[in-house]
């Protein structure tokens, strides 16, 4: 489900920083690497369960004007995702048939034969999240949860079940909690911009994937 968490942050100056699904100790900031400084206030003031281990994405990129930030993962006509993937067995995971923030492999000149599911990564399902971002109405939200969803998170051949007039538009600051099945779409953005977006999810992720940022400062098996 979708919740509006009531807090709103300020993000710092943009420079280009980023990492993925990093571990750090949640509302503590010296679980953080220096590289990171300009955002430990929000990690200090914005967490799911304080003293937890849990996993921070910073992404500081340009968004390019009439497209969606992270819309190039979208097999469909809308960028519109879960945030894990799911094999049978209910199991919840990262990296089962390419995944959102996996790589997809290339093309090659001939049909491939289509890989078996590979997930190095599970999640519980009570997972949590927190999302915010700098730009406004460049994220929607449903409050509502898919738990049908496909291999890699990507449900856009459902989007006729989550119209535009039953989400909620992040605004800028703004910080949302969801959970691992709660639909959310990178929106298209009028112009380019320099976009900052914030990740926190909870514990219960077990396994990493190989790009997933490395915290010297705290282990993570």
């Amino acid at each position: 489900m979708n919740t509006h968490t009531g807090r709103t942050v300020e993000f710092p100056q943009f420079s280009g920083i980023r990492c993925l699904m990093m571990p750090y100790i949640q509302g503590d900031s010296a679980s953080i690497p220096d590289i990171y400084a300009p955002y430990r206030d929000i990690v200090d003031l914005v967490f799911l369960k304080k003293g937890d281990i849990g996993f921070l994405t910073i992404d500081e990129s340009v968004a390019v004007a009439g497209t969606p930030h992270r819309g190039q993962r979208a097999k469909y006509g809308r960028a519109l995702h879960t945030e894990v993937g799911r094999v049978p067995g209910q199991i919840y995971c990262w990296g089962g048939g390419g995944g959102w923030g996996v790589p997809r492999p290339s093309l090659g000149p001939r049909p491939k034969p289509k890989p078996k599911p590979r997930h190095r990564v599970t999640l519980d399902r009570d997972v949590r999240i927190l999302l915010a971002n700098n730009l406004d109405d460049s994220c929607a939200v449903w409050d509502a949860e898919h738990e049908d969803t496909s291999l890699d998170g990507d449900i856009g051949h459902a989007a006729a079940d989550y119209p535009f007039d039953r989400a909620s538009f992040l605004k800028a600051g703004e910080v949302h909690e969801i959970g691992i099945l709660t639909p959310h779409e990178s929106l298209p953005v009028q112009q380019d911009f320099n976009r900052q977006f914030l990740r926190i999810v909870s514990s219960g992720v077990h396994g990493r994937e190989e790009y997933f940022t490395l915290n010297p400062l705290v282990s993570f098996n």
